[in-house]
């Protein structure tokens, strides 16, 4: 516990009792023999928004922190024997048998039976951190950072000799695997070659290893271990998670939805609660855990791409009215799937501005008009339409009544969307970009 302090811990308390003809003298029968306390505070970078018109490929849309809440929360199989060796080998349980030694690792004492050919203490692996994915939505590809990383387009650089002490000098690692209750192989070169799934590099030109994680149903899990730590120190991983689509809005692929995540140690087994881990099993894995008691976080969402009309003038007042016409011309000849939606018409007048109101679905390749005298009487001001789909263009006539006099027309101003543009500058954020990086990506829009 970090600084030796229970504050916020749950205390283990002892039961002692003493049966026969002699009895002794027992000061305090329920001492408390240890303190419980959470190893692990995570969190999630901003909501990221996408764009559901825009193909994604292995774009970064999260960064996921792990951060120990004490110095030994996160453990190695079994203690690292040097920075040269690999601390998750079966077979390389150096000498954890003297009772009672201190060896800061998942396994503690183990003690191996030459007769019965099994390990006593030995556990299956070392610390591992859970991401569990939901609401992915339909048609989206996630991908993983294999490693701890930076951030999205920065990797951490690998240490010399995987499964060291970071106590003597070697980077805190941790080593996707390829499922949470998989047993610890053997070191394989730099990585757990035997337990990873096939890596890929991230798109932006960055040099992140990347791996594909199936989405099944909405839903997926990554799992890193813990091959380097450092007992004495409190640190933090951080894993970066990335998104493929292909943007086919006539089809409403992939659909509009904001994906989630939990995030714990691992493994959390499917049928599982405090007290039945705490019972001694044959089967469960050793070490195990409960799944993240928070509430999910919000990664990133997949938006319907929306046309923003601004018209800067609309009055009925003083013998004029102004008729308003919103096309929607995403039916044309160059191959755009036609798409429909409805138009909602903001109107601002100053304080006593008029309640919006709704266009009704506007069918692809129609028009959709009315005038300022029916929808909002008496009103002059501007408006905002905020149209569920792409390619919507505007038109405004103002006239006298019956425009014997006075008539003038204007073409509705197309204004940038606010979500794409608040996403741009998120994502330069969490990935540690600056204005101009090429690295960072920027705002996009599509028209025609």
């Amino acid at each position: 516990m970090s600084g030796g302090s229970a504050a916020g811990a749950t205390p283990v308390i002892a039961s002692i009792s003493i049966s026969g003809a002699t009895s002794l003298l027992i000061t305090n029968p329920t001492p408390t023999i240890g303190f419980v306390q959470g190893g692990l505070t995570t969190s999630a970078s901003s909501v990221t928004n996408v764009n559901q018109c825009q193909t994604k490929t292995k774009t970064a849309v999260a960064t996921l922190t792990y951060s120990e809440n004490f110095g030994t929360a996160w453990k190695t199989r079994v203690q690292a024997q040097s920075t040269s060796s690999y601390a998750g080998q079966a077979t390389n349980i150096g000498t954890q048998n003297t009772p009672g030694g201190i060896y800061n690792s998942e396994s503690n004492f183990v003690f191996a039976n030459t007769l019965g050919g099994q390990t006593a203490g030995l556990a299956d692996f070392g610390t591992r951190l859970k991401a569990t994915f939901n609401n992915v939505p339909t048609g989206v590809r996630l991908f993983v950072s294999v490693n701890n990383v930076l951030n999205g387009v920065i990797p951490i650089t690998p240490p010399a000799n995987p499964g060291g002490s970071a106590a003597n000098g070697v980077t805190t690692w941790a080593q996707l695997v390829i499922s949470e209750t998989t047993p610890d192989g053997t070191l394989n070169g730099t990585f757990l070659s035997s337990q990873v799934s096939s890596t890929d590099g991230a798109g932006s030109g960055n040099n992140v290893p990347i791996a594909e994680i199936p989405v099944v149903n909405g839903s997926a899990s990554a799992v890193w271990e813990i091959l380097n730590t450092n007992p004495s120190s409190q640190e933090t991983v951080k894993f970066a998670v990335f998104a493929t689509y292909v943007a086919n809005v006539a089809q409403n692929s992939p659909p509009a939805g904001t994906a989630t995540v939990n995030m714990s140690f691992a493994p959390t087994p499917p049928v599982f609660t405090a007290s039945s881990g705490a019972a001694a099993s044959s089967s469960l894995n050793i070490p195990r855990f409960i799944a993240d008691p928070n509430a999910a976080k919000n990664i990133f969402a997949i938006n319907i791409c929306r046309t923003i009309l601004l018209y800067p003038f609309v009055t009925n007042q003083a013998g004029f009215d102004t008729g308003l016409a919103i096309a929607n011309t995403s039916t044309d000849p160059f191959g755009t799937g036609p798409q429909a939606g409805s138009c909602a018409l903001n109107w601002y007048s100053g304080t006593a501005s008029p309640a919006p109101t709704n266009s009704g679905s506007i069918a692809s390749g129609t028009v959709y008009t009315t005038l300022a005298s029916v929808t909002v009487p008496g009103f002059q001001g501007y408006m905002i339409a905020v149209c569920q789909f792409q390619y919507a263009h505007g038109f405004a006539f103002i006239s006298d009544l019956g425009a014997r006099n006075l008539a003038m027309g204007y073409l509705a101003l197309v204004i940038p969307d606010p979500v794409s543009q608040n996403n741009s500058v998120r994502n330069a954020s969490a990935n540690g970009c600056g204005t101009g990086d090429i690295n960072c990506g920027g705002g996009e829009e599509a028209g025609h």
